[in-house]
């Protein structure tokens, strides 16, 4: 071989082929970054969608009331409140690599001692250890996500990692009723060990290293801890009496007010504090957080209600109550493909005072609905209900933040997930005191008389009819949004 020959083939062999064949390495794994991250996310929501369809089923296994096993689900709700604030300093602490890969086993670990649990108290204790991982892998995933992606591809990667966050409600009532049906309730958690362990070491793999902050700010712990003994009270609030018994949940209520109350003022007096209340100055964010409370109550009543009214009231099988929310979902997502347009068109004011009575008007409708309703008219309600409620979570999701500044981006961010899950924990535990109490409070007030009682379909109809004014009072709020709210905003900003 002479000495071209030679150097010909150590230009296609050598170090510039090896360059490039390590570019193309690390550009495979920021591809394939992007499907673990949706991976990830997709696990998390689908678990928060398919147990309700099994709480029936569970509250058998446990010989516990279907109406009591509320504290299985706000137990995972505020889990996540009480950590999320922490997946942000923690990943510029010890990398982001490290505490997503703790998030992904936290869960998964979490979901296996769900499976093993006997009675509603360890599993209310399994899902707080598996709501401590789902804090950190929608968040931690995210931040993986956008550090290794350019600016200019972040519409893209973030719509595309939405995409599990509207999937997975979808699949999950569908999957939890078929799987209780056909198997076990078990097999709702043990579903997920396989994938976490698999999204566990692809991530090992495959996440590109990302190098920590040098200068992390110190964290609010003293802030964290004062807020989250409040969210814990609130936690105790929600809890079935097979767990708390024996304690007032008006004193549980009264000492997290005034733990919350604790808590701002020390933020007040501290600049760095876990939430810098500043940003309440904005009103479209205090607008926005204050509607999300009041609404978010519904948006975590109906996903609760909805498969108990099936199965309890309505007499369907698991796997029929978990088809009859597929419309729900679909409309859901078509609601995203033109709630921008018509969010912007309408102006925020006018589309959320608006669709809030729409969408209560709809959740009263729920009142009518007996045995004898065609089936095919529970279906179009609820896929209208799936359509509005999408359309007022897209809106009041943008309201918050379109006019915050990026100082505060972060925190705002923060304080909208907080009271999002907390809101949620808030619905089920309202809708689960409402379905039970509703019998005692209409013999309390001589409505229906001692001997005769009402039955729990007619509990349900008051609780809908309820659920329905409160969400037309959360309408008040949005008569104070300013007018000019959102008006530089675009298209691509509205999520």
């Amino acid at each position: 071989m002479d000495s071209g020959s030679i150097l010909r083939l150590s230009l296609r062999t050598g170090p510039d082929r090896q360059i490039k064949m390590k570019n193309y390495s690390e550009e495979l794994k920021i591809k394939l970054l992007l499907w673990i991250a949706a991976a990830a996310m997709f696990m998390q929501m689908l678990d928060g969608s398919v147990l309700n369809t099994a709480l029936p089923s569970i509250a058998k296994s446990f010989g516990e009331n279907p109406l009591q096993m509320q504290a299985a689900v706000i137990s995972y709700l505020l889990s996540v409140a009480i950590f999320l604030p922490l997946s942000g300093w923690l990943s510029d602490r010890f990398g982001v690599k490290k505490v997503f890969l703790f998030a992904i086993a936290g869960f998964t670990f979490g979901s296996f001692l769900c499976a093993l649990s006997g009675s509603l108290f360890t599993l209310s204790v399994s899902r707080v250890l598996q709501g401590m991982g789902g804090a950190f892998l929608v968040p931690v995933g995210r931040l993986a996500v956008l550090k290794v992606y350019p600016r200019s591809q972040y519409v893209n990667v973030l719509s595309f990692m939405v995409l599990p966050a509207l999937i997975g409600p979808l699949i999950g009532p569908v999957l939890g009723g078929f799987l209780v049906q056909y198997a076990s309730w078990h097999w709702i958690f043990l579903i997920n060990i396989p994938v976490g362990v698999c999204c566990f070491f692809a991530a090992a793999y495959l996440m590109p290293h990302i190098e920590r902050e040098s200068n992390v700010a110190s964290f609010d712990f003293k802030g964290f801890f004062i807020f989250d003994f409040a969210l814990l009270l609130l936690f105790a609030v929600g809890s079935s009496r097979s767990i708390l018994s024996g304690f007032s949940n008006n004193w549980f209520l009264l000492f997290a007010l005034i733990f919350v109350c604790v808590y701002v003022i020390y933020a007040r007096k501290k600049q760095d504090a876990l939430f810098n209340l500043e940003m309440f100055k904005i009103p479209s964010f205090s607008l926005g957080i204050a509607g999300n409370l009041i609404i978010r109550l519904v948006g975590g009543a109906l996903p609760y209600l909805a498969p108990l009214f099936f199965q309890t009231a309505l007499g369907f099988s698991p796997s029929k109550a978990g088809a009859t929310l597929i419309p729900m979902g679909l409309t859901a997502i078509f609601a995203k493909t033109f709630a921008a347009k018509l969010i912007l068109k309408l102006g925020y004011k006018k589309f959320l005072i608006s669709n809030t009575i729409i969408l209560s008007v709809f959740i009263m409708m729920l009142a009518f609905v007996k045995i004898s309703t065609p089936y095919y008219l529970i279906i179009i309600l609820f896929a209208f209900i799936g359509m509005a409620n999408s359309l007022q979570f897209t809106a009041i999701n943008t309201l918050a933040l379109i006019d915050v500044p990026n100082k505060f981006m972060s925190g705002a961010n923060n304080v909208l997930s907080v009271s999002f899950q907390v809101s949620m924990s808030l619905g089920v535990a309202l809708a689960a005191v409402l379905v039970e109490k509703t019998p005692f409070l209409m013999k309390s007030f001589a409505i229906v008389s001692l001997n005769t009682g009402i039955s729990l379909l007619y509990s349900f109809h008051i609780t809908y009819i309820i659920i329905g004014l409160l969400s037309i009072s959360g309408s008040l709020i949005f008569i104070f949004i300013p007018k000019n709210a959102g008006n530089n905003v675009k298209e691509t900003d509205v999520y």
